[in-house]
């Protein structure tokens, strides 16, 4: 029998002041005991704030049971354990776990790793021990401390998505370390580490991902996933640290280029081989800043090499000092290579040095007789330090990637929208098509133009008599190609004619065809043709949509015309695509440099192969029957784009898409209110909303921004106009009122839920002046309401100026009850039950 009327409670659970202990006669039960008894706590005797279940799997169900009936609302399961999740459910408790490693708190193990790390503001998240055990080894001399270290275990209850969200709103971490095995549930974790990643850096490792998809394609996929939430990926154990080490102990870069400083002109020149084979710029010295260093140095230094010195120890850090304000260096290596005596001195001015310079400093100190001593020195004293050049350079590869990341995050979107329309004969002719299990030709083709791609003009003909009247219907030149729905997507060689001039050598062309596959033994028996108006000459390109098992639609681009089993040369992101998110997808491909103007001709038309990347995100969205989608080639020129070749193969009829973890654009929400003569056009808020959203705060009267925002803000900042319209639409929604006569932004009603269970969740609302008294706040509301209602949220709170009496009336007839915050005397609470 569970205490009713408990909740859990995620800040007390992951930073518990009660701890209760069961299974403490087992070896893990010892163990913990053992650290409980270190930290001088002792194991609650009743309810407590989380328990530790140390029994053996026989008897955890019982144990869990026990907790719970005694009031305690959060455990962590050590050992393993079936049907930890239904244990949960069952007994209202939230458990993590099973084969949880536990949780380490600056002078309190609760887990079963062997050793405490000192306290510090790096949160670790993971699920393997023995990873975890390393981190924590290499953390200790090199003086990194840890805020909190948790086990996710095998993810049956408690998961990431809890875990980061604790972590994002926990005023000791500063920067969160994560290790994936295994997701349960991909959106939930990419919602939480999306909203993490706003707030602090969040570095992430995958191990098995190339271990688990050869062709590289999942691990493209789950770095396009993570980059959307703001998340670093990185692929070996070493980039994991070495990441940590510079995002939580190097200043932000100011740029991206790369000045190295060495007291040995052979390793300088290495590090700077290292920077440029990582494609980074080595930063070239202004006159003005090379005069400055040639008067320190005695001698004219390189324009952009690596800069040597000989002389005092303590030059390094001199030269570091005099180089760090120049505005062309984003950052600054320093390789030193073992001299002698004055190594130690040359630390020292090193770590002086350090607290002046305002932009990433990271120091290489070669060697491990001498070495080892120098780093640690380094590492006591919060500088980043690296054994190696190449390690170093990694840190600042990782430093520019976060920048990057943190860049578009900043950066407004254009206002454009691309509004698509589909045919609904798409739908129709995918169903058709469900017997067959694909669509190929002229059938994915049309599917393909009912999304309003450009496709060849294409005719179906049985012989190549057939044949040579299509393409008269068609008009000149035109291409033949050999069409049967087994037929190879890479073509059997010899199937296709192309540039045929005119009837005549249609007809030629499609007896040679016959002939030629006949002879070998290639021909497909009930082969026809497929006709095609020829595309005119452009660059081939491919877009390939296929489901990854965890990912869900992939969405890949590169260069066409290859082996259409190789994905390795494709970029990979997710849907939905925005424009934005389509041009930044073509600029990282293979294919970007050819779609550049070269050799005279002109540059391809970026927008029109864009526009196309985002039609495609939308079948994929719009058509869950799709299995994947190949179109190859689309020839892209100066004037546009057009698809040559497509295929669609469909999934087996009952077979579920796997969920998108990315939520997309819910249109349906979209509704109209018209009042007293204005039309409002109401639906959910976009990241292209920025500016609009923007202008309308800048309409607000000043005592309005303060019942808003609670005190004087005259303007918003940039980063909070992106916050607030570059939404995640399956944890919050925000509703935007759009006056239909000019396109203005009118208002606005939002609604975030509980990020723990969802259950709750807080509104807010903004009106125009000009559109008060319209009834549109209402309006508003209820649509924000009722999008609660159909998310299972169960009570909608927010707070409000108590002196804020039009805002309490309207909140009132709405059916909200106003109760006051006890210990603020000037806000109370608005609670409705939907």
């Amino acid at each position: 029998m569970t205490i009713p009327g408990k909740k859990f409670d995620p800040e007390r659970a992951f930073r518990p002041e009660t701890i209760a202990l069961s299974g403490a006669t087992t070896a893990l039960g010892q163990n913990i005991l053992a650290n409980l008894h270190a930290a001088n706590r002792e194991p609650a005797p009743a309810a407590a704030d989380l328990a530790i279940v140390a029994d053996d799997a026989a008897d955890i169900p019982a144990a869990i049971a026990a907790h719970a009936a005694q009031g305690t609302r959060a455990a962590i399961v050590l050992s393993n354990a079936a049907d930890l999740g239904a244990l949960a459910r069952a007994h209202n408790i939230r458990i993590l776990g099973p084969h949880s490693y536990g949780m380490v708190l600056p002078g309190l193990n609760l887990s079963t790793l062997p050793a405490t790390p000192p306290p510090g503001r790096v949160a670790l998240v993971g699920q393997s021990a023995a990873l975890a055990r390393s981190v924590i080894d290499w953390a200790i001399p090199n003086a990194i401390g840890f805020s909190q270290i948790i086990g996710i275990g095998g993810n049956a209850d408690i998961g990431f998505g809890l875990v980061l969200d604790h972590l994002s709103r926990d005023p000791h971490t500063n920067a969160i370390m994560v290790e994936i095995d295994r997701l349960r549930d991909p959106r939930l974790f990419h919602t939480a580490a999306r909203a993490a990643a706003r707030l602090r850096p969040v570095v992430a490792l995958a191990p098995g991902l190339r271990l688990r998809d050869a062709s590289g394609t999942a691990r493209a996929g789950v770095e396009a996933a993570l980059s959307r939430a703001g998340v670093l990926l990185t692929e070996t154990i070493g980039e994991f640290l070495a990441a940590a080490e510079t995002l939580t102990r190097v200043k932000p870069v100011r740029g991206e280029s790369l000045a190295i400083i060495a007291n040995s002109a052979a390793a300088g020149r290495l590090a700077a081989d290292a920077a440029l084979a990582q494609n980074i710029p080595l930063a070239t010295l202004s006159p003005e800043t090379a005069q400055i260093v040639a008067l320190s140095l005695g001698t004219t230094p390189p324009p952009n090499g690596p800069i040597a010195i000989r002389g005092a120890a303590t030059k390094l850090a001199e030269l570091a000092a005099l180089l760090s304000p120049a505005p062309e260096i984003g950052g600054i290596l320093i390789v030193h290579t073992p001299t002698g005596a004055d190594d130690g001195l040359a630390m020292e001015a090193l770590v002086a040095c350090a607290k002046t310079i305002k932009i990433p400093l990271l120091i290489a100190v070669l060697g491990d007789a001498t070495g080892a001593a120098h780093r640690h020195r380094l590492a006591q004293a919060g500088l980043a330090s690296f054994e190696t050049p190449e390690a170093a350079i990694a840190g600042f590869r990782h430093l520019i990637r976060n920048r990057r990341n943190r860049a578009a995050a900043r950066e407004l979107p254009a206002a454009q929208v691309l509004t698509i329309a589909p045919d609904i004969s798409a739908a129709a002719t995918i169903a058709a098509a469900r017997p067959a299990g694909q669509l190929v030709q002229d059938a994915a083709l049309a599917v393909i133009a009912a999304y309003n791609i450009p496709v060849t003009l294409s005719r179906p003909a049985a012989t190549p008599e057939d044949a040579a009247a299509a393409a008269a219907d068609i008009g000149f030149p035109v291409v033949l190609k050999l069409s049967h729905p087994d037929m190879p997507t890479n073509r059997i060689a010899g199937s296709i004619a192309l540039d045929l001039p005119d009837a005549d050598a249609v007809r030629a062309a499609g007896h040679a065809i016959l002939t030629r596959l006949q002879q070998r033994g290639d021909l497909l028996a009930g082969a026809t043709f497929l006709v095609q108006k020829q595309a005119p000459r452009g660059t081939q390109l491919r877009i390939h949509a296929a489901d990854n098992p965890t990912l869900g639609p992939l969405i890949g681009f590169g260069v066409g015309g290859g082996d259409p089993d190789d994905l390795a040369g494709l970029a990979i992101e997710l849907p939905p695509l925005n424009l934005a998110l389509a041009q930044a997808l073509i600029a990282r491909s293979p294919a970007a440099p050819q779609l550049a103007a070269h050799r005279g001709a002109a540059a391809a038309d970026f927008s029109a192969i864009a526009a196309t990347l985002v039609r495609i995100s939308q079948l994929v969205i719009d058509m869950p029957e799709i299995l994947s989608l190949d179109l190859d080639p689309l020839f892209a020129f100066e004037s546009g784009v057009i698809a040559a070749s497509a295929r669609i193969r469909l999934r087996p009829e009952g077979t579920p898409r796997p969920p998108l973890v990315i939520s997309p654009y819910p249109a349906a929400l979209t509704s109209h209110y018209e009042a007293k003569g204005q039309k409002f056009l109401l639906r959910p808020i976009r990241p292209e909303d920025a500016d609009a959203h923007a202008a309308l705060f800048s309409r607000f009267p000043p005592e309005d921004m303060r019942f808003r925002f609670f005190s004087a803000v005259r303007q918003m900042p940039v980063e909070q106009i992106i916050r607030m319209t570059d939404i995640d639409y399956a944890r919050e929604m925000a509703i935007v009122a759009i006056r239909e006569e000019n396109g203005e932004t009118a208002g606005a009603a939002r609604l975030v839920r509980n990020d723990t269970d969802g259950l709750s969740a807080e509104f807010a609302i903004g009106i125009d002046p000009a559109a008060k008294g319209t009834g549109l706040a209402a309006a508003l509301m209820r649509a924000i309401i009722a999008w609660g209602k159909s998310q299972n949220v169960q009570e909608i709170t927010g707070t409000i100026l108590s002196d804020n009496t039009p805002m309490l009336t309207f909140i009132r007839k709405l059916g909200f009850t106003i109760h006051h915050v006890p210990g603020e005397p000037d806000i109370v609470e608005a609670k409705l039950t939907p």
